[in-house]
């Protein structure tokens, strides 16, 4: 158990902390709510077969994480202000400043979407799977989260 526990660790992680990283942009923060995912990984292991393969449950455990985050914290997501990015040149800096503020205008449940879509590259099953919706409910929905932030970014 231990072995095949340090493998699911050593696949996931990476994903897993960029993902908190996209909903908390602190690095510190996101690196202990990783670990959080784990954890909680591991005493309801049992459960994660309602969800397919171990990732989609690893993301719903990340998305409760980040639930409970805010809810403790009380602050709007993507409002904090570390950058753990490298800097790059300006203009990188202002985009990067620019598609956040464009994804903290969408509704909750857009955001997911297009943060599981893109910047996670999951299938559209599999996020359906994690936000417990068919496959054509989260087709139709990323493509309306899609347009806003289109309009955002024009």
């Amino acid at each position: 158990m231990k072995k095949e526990m340090e493998e699911i660790i050593r696949e996931n992680y990476g994903d897993i902390y960029k993902y908190c990283f996209r909903h908390l942009n602190r690095k510190g923060e996101a690196e202990d709510m990783t670990q959080e995912v784990f954890l909680r990984f591991l005493t309801h292991r049992e459960q994660y077969r309602e969800y397919g393969k171990i990732k989609n449950y690893l993301y719903v455990i990340a998305g409760n994480a980040v639930k409970d985050y805010w809810k403790k914290h009380r602050e709007q997501p993507g409002r904090a202000e570390e950058e753990d990015e490298k800097s790059g040149d300006m203009d990188e800096v202002l985009e990067r400043v620019r598609v956040r503020a464009a994804l903290d205008a969408l509704e909750e449940q857009e955001r997911e979407m297009i943060i599981l879509r893109y910047y996670q590259e999951l299938r559209i099953r599999d996020i359906g799977r994690i936000m417990d919706m068919p496959p054509s409910t989260v087709r139709l929905r990323l493509k309306k989260a899609e347009s806003k932030l289109r309009e955002q970014l024009a």
